[in-house]
């Protein structure tokens, strides 16, 4: 009888080591399998907690025998990992992340081991990355581990930053991706629980095992130490605009089709930056806009940061940051499937992940302050396409330097194509290579913009583009002065890496923007450092302070062409905000160093008028006038630095008149905008 009695003690002690289940426990299991383990809050809000705040994570194992163990390992700034038992956690302690685990059971019929826990993780303070795994190990010595969960503790009195990186939790989920795909084979052919949100993930996360170098961990510690940071995914832009009222939004390395920034969040991501002039920073791939042509188009990156001639009128990340001629040449691309040139339109504008050892160089120190030299020991990666901003000389040795490079990186281009086939089904690793060759960049420079249609060399044949009027003189006017809107304010030997800042201080409504063309956030502190000067500047918008409107145009005109469509020219530009003043050609001479001139009349206009076209336009311009292929012209620094000469002519006055008619019928207020934002520039 002593003997059964101890038996039994000894029973219950056993019983009691067991965490108790929610649900019967079989005696015996035939081909037991591994277990799963939920972690019910991987993330906190905003992927941060503020300083000396502990961290309570949520955990639920799932065995058809037992579970042995069950708890976290964590780490802070990548240190040693460090093991949490989980201890039981009521049902009422936090019922909502109960509830969202549990409501995914598809039978409430089942027969194994289920523990609800919870580990609380230690305060830390403002600049600190945790990273956290729960593990739970079964009676037979099944191990599994889930997902990677992390956050970073900020600094709540820093100023708002906002950014968008999904890259985040795929990275986060890819560290123990074995286990997972595991967990959701197990989920479904076991233990009869709903992991289908993983399972959707699964294709796009496989293909990054083998091309992990695509998929590099952003260290935003190092911004968190300073700023009260949040993260984001691209679906919640809209909303958090309107909770975190950010000082500066970061879009970070955008690059995936389904990583792109929806057209209504796009939209309102821009009234955002006008109403609050905060500044925006957007780095590397985040303008790629890869496209396949399978019978319709294949869109790899997120073409739309870019944008079509639409963008002129809705704006688009690519408008916002400085490059105006990117939507440009997307419209090329689109217009180049109807004309049977497909090799354009799989031609990528932005090509990201092109290594670079070449060190960058500070060119502005009041905007880059913690710097004059960035070098990257390991080297890095960085976006082409962006140099159609090069001054004339500069993109020659850039073409050059560019051509050459080609054969070195040419494994690496190949690597990204493989990446996009494996994650898209779709690639185009010849059309990524020919990008080198400046194929779309000279489209930019080449084009021939005529008064009524623009015109793009292809081969030995031309592609016409035809468009509204006010599409047509934006574009007219920014081949002029695209590279004077912006400031590249640093750049790398090998034209490859650049940080390209634009600041619109020529209106209330501006805002401040830096596109940083490598991945600058992978990098450690000293590139953080870069980045936080970066922050500081485009949170530090202030707008120019004038009495007096910033465009002053001088219209040069006899009185015949003044009187025929003049005054409406004058009228028209008064409306818009500026400034005009009509110059007789006897006053003409003292007005020649204006910054803005328009000249009423071609090569023959009398009263003089015709002998300053003569100094304006080139031999080849005057005939296209006489001959009456072009009467619209725009031409820069004719008679001094930084100036803009307008040419409106036709071959005799009445044809002049339509010409300015036509003009003005493209001038809106974004025009006058441009030309505001080039002269304070």
């Amino acid at each position: 009888m002593r003997n059964v009695c101890v038996s039994f003690l000894i029973l219950i002690i056993i019983l009691g080591i067991i965490p108790s289940a929610s649900a019967e426990v079989v005696a015996f299991i035939k081909n037991p399998r591994p277990p799963i383990v939920i972690v019910g809050n991987p993330y906190p809000k905003f992927f941060t907690i503020q300083p000396n705040n502990s961290y309570t994570v949520y955990l639920y194992g799932i065995d058809d025998v037992g579970i042995a163990k069950i708890g976290i390992y964590y780490r802070v700034n990548r240190g040693e990992w460090k093991w949490l038992y989980a201890t039981r956690a009521t049902i009422n302690e936090n019922e909502s992340i109960y509830n969202e685990i549990t409501s995914k059971f598809l039978t409430q019929d089942f027969n194994f081991t289920t523990f609800y826990g919870k580990v609380t993780l230690p305060p830390q303070p403002a600049g600190t990355l945790v990273e956290f795994k729960a593990v739970v190990e079964d009676e037979e010595g099944h191990i599994v581990e889930s997902p990677i969960g992390l956050y970073f503790v900020a600094n709540p009195n820093g100023k708002k930053i906002l950014i968008v990186d999904p890259s985040l939790k795929f990275w986060a989920m890819i560290e123990n991706l074995k286990d997972l795909e595991l967990m959701v084979n197990l989920s479904s052919e076991r233990y009869d629980y709903n992991m289908s949100d993983y399972e959707k993930l699964i294709p796009l996360l496989k293909p990054f095992v083998n091309h992990s170098s695509f998929l590099n961990f952003h260290n935003w510690q190092y911004l968190a130490e300073d700023y009260n940071i949040a993260i984001i995914p691209p679906e919640e832009l809209s909303s958090a605009l309107a909770d975190f009222k950010p000082d500066v939004i970061i879009l970070s390395n955008l690059w995936m089709s389904e990583w792109g920034i929806s057209k209504e969040s796009m939209g309102k991501l821009l009234k955002y930056l006008r109403e609050n002039n905060a500044g925006l920073i957007v780095t590397h791939g985040t303008l790629y806009d890869g496209m396949v042509l399978d019978d319709k188009p294949i869109y790899l990156g997120p073409t739309a940061h870019i944008g079509g001639f639409e963008a002129y009128e809705n704006g688009s990340i690519a408008t916002a940051l400085g490059l105006e001629l990117l939507p440009f040449i997307e419209e090329v691309k689109l217009r180049a499937i109807e004309f049977g040139k497909s090799y354009l339109a799989e031609t990528p504008s932005i090509l990201p992940f092109i290594p670079s050892t070449a060190k960058l160089g500070i060119k502005n120190k009041e905007i880059i302050k913690s710097a004059s030299l960035l070098e990257f020991a390991d080297g890095t990666r960085a976006a082409f396409g962006w140099e159609y901003l090069l001054p004339p000389k500069s993109l020659k040795f850039a073409k050059d330097r560019i051509r050459n490079l080609k054969s070195e990186v040419k494994d690496d281009i190949k690597e990204f194509t493989d990446l996009q086939g494996e994650l898209f089904g779709y690639s185009n690793y010849f059309r990524s290579i020919s990008a080198l060759d400046f194929t779309l960049v000279d489209k930019i420079v080449d084009s021939e913009i005529l008064d009524d249609k623009i015109v793009v060399p292809v081969g030995f044949e031309t592609l016409n583009l035809a468009a509204t009027q006010d599409v047509i003189e934006r574009v007219r006017l920014l081949k002029a002065i695209n590279r004077d809107i912006i400031n590249i304010a640093a750049l790398s030997p090998d034209y490859i890496g650049a940080i390209i800042t634009r600041d619109q201080k020529h209106r209330g409504d501006g805002f401040r923007s830096a596109y940083i063309s490598f991945e600058i956030e992978a990098g450690e502190n000293k590139e953080f450092e870069v980045l936080k000067d970066l922050i500081e500047w485009a949170s530090q918008f202030k707008p120019i302070q004038t009495f007096a409107p910033i465009v002053q145009a001088v219209v040069l005109a006899n009185d015949i062409d003044w009187k025929i469509k003049g005054e409406n020219l004058k009228e028209h530009l008064e409306n818009l905000g500026a400034t005009v003043v009509r110059v007789k050609p006897e006053e003409f001479e003292k007005y020649k160093d204006s910054k803005l001139i328009i000249i009423l009349g071609g090569p023959k206009a009398y009263d003089g008028v015709g002998d300053y076209v003569k100094q304006a336009l080139s031999l080849e311009e005057q005939e296209r006038v006489i001959k009456e292929e072009q009467g619209i012209f725009i031409k820069r620094d004719v008679w001094a630095e930084k100036q803009i000469v307008i040419i409106l002519a036709g071959k005799d006055r009445n044809q002049t008149g339509e010409k300015v008619g036509r003009y003005i019928s493209g001038v809106n207020e974004k025009y006058i905008n441009l030309l505001a934002e080039f002269f304070v520039s």
